[in-house]
């Protein structure tokens, strides 16, 4: 376990501070220490709401609630929220907190390119084209940044929300990859390392800026075969002081298999900042899983530290993994106390 909790940078801090030779405080240390007051989800929360039976599940903490950018805004500067509200109610009836997964891609509102001219590509995404606005394109960022205050100006004085996930101009809208779309066809629409890299991070300084008081996640794949790509964005989004350490590393596929994205396993696992994770799939889907055990999950998340994890709705409404999800929730609230 690499993820050192902040409670105990600042216990050593306060330690040091009280201590009458001052200089025991090195320069290195106090470089470590980001005050940040926010509270940070950790445990299992459900990958979707459903009709809102995971949430009986006692080891359910909460739900994602995913929406399109395109529903929330289906003109430009007109917002409409009830497909959140509508989910929000269900979750907090049931006691429960709740994290916010905005899809942008495919998933976009048409008026982005139509109306404000945002220059885009072609991909096929699960056999059909879908049109994709170029992320570094600034028009994107800057009605992004529209969309981001009008969220958090409704929805950040809301203490059940815990996290919210950067929406990212992908095949699916929130994970940080193609679908397997050849590089070249990335590159031919302008790609570069570069310009992706300081994109994703501009899109993530909008919703910390916006949700001043949440965590946020930036979810990530290796892109062009290159985990050094991914890994430069959660570097340098949580190595930046102007962001207090909010913004994690997300991974949407967490199967406990260390041969998928070696590289970027092996990244997250030296990574010093927050990592949340999805799993990859159910877990009647044995294949997509280490030795085809389900529960290598859990081991992985221990060994990368990832403190908040989002299974299927499925394993909370069959209840398939009791032990080992109270399990997983009593160590992350052991580790990050």
């Amino acid at each position: 376990m690499n993820k050192i909790p902040y409670l105990i940078y600042l216990v050593l801090f306060l330690s040091a501070c009280n201590n009458e030779d001052s200089s025991v405080v090195s320069q290195d240390e106090v470089e470590d220490i980001v005050i940040s007051n926010i509270t940070k989800p950790k445990g299992l929360y459900s990958s979707s709401l459903g009709n809102g039976n995971s949430l009986n599940n006692i080891e359910a903490r909460g739900s994602l609630v995913r929406v399109k950018w395109s529903e929330l805004e289906p003109q430009q500067g007109i917002f409409d929220f009830s497909k959140i509200d509508s989910q929000v109610e269900i979750i907090k009836a049931a006691g429960k907190e709740w994290s916010l997964g905005l899809i942008g891609g495919s998933s976009s509102p048409n008026w982005l390119i139509e109306e404000s001219g945002a220059d885009s590509f072609e991909i096929l995404f699960r056999n059909e084209p879908v049109i994709i606005p170029k992320i570094w394109d600034s028009i994107v960022n800057e009605k992004l940044k529209i969309l981001a205050t009008a969220l958090a100006d409704k929805y950040k004085g809301d203490s059940s929300l815990t996290l919210v996930y950067i929406p990212q101009m992908t095949s699916n809208g929130i994970e940080g990859h193609f679908n397997g779309v050849k590089s070249d066809v990335l590159i031919a629409a302008g790609f570069t390392p570069d310009l992706w890299v300081e994109s994703v991070k501009e899109t993530a300084h909008i919703f910390a800026n916006a949700f001043t008081n949440k965590a946020i996640a930036v979810e990530l794949h290796e892109i062009l075969q290159d985990a050094s790509i991914p890994e430069r964005i959660m570097n340098d989004l949580w190595n930046d002081t102007s962001l207090e350490q909010r913004v994690g590393a997300a991974i949407w596929w967490l199967s406990g298999k260390t041969s998928f994205q070696n590289n970027l396993v092996n990244a997250l696992t030296e990574f010093k900042g927050d990592v949340y994770g999805q799993v990859i799939g159910r877990s009647d889907q044995t294949d997509r899983f280490e030795n085809d055990d389900y529960t290598t999950v859990f081991e992985q998340a221990k060994i990368i530290g990832i403190r908040y994890i989002e299974p299927w709705e499925y394993e909370f409404v069959n209840d398939t993994f009791p032990v080992e999800m109270k399990d997983f929730n009593e160590y992350v609230d052991t580790i990050y106390e």
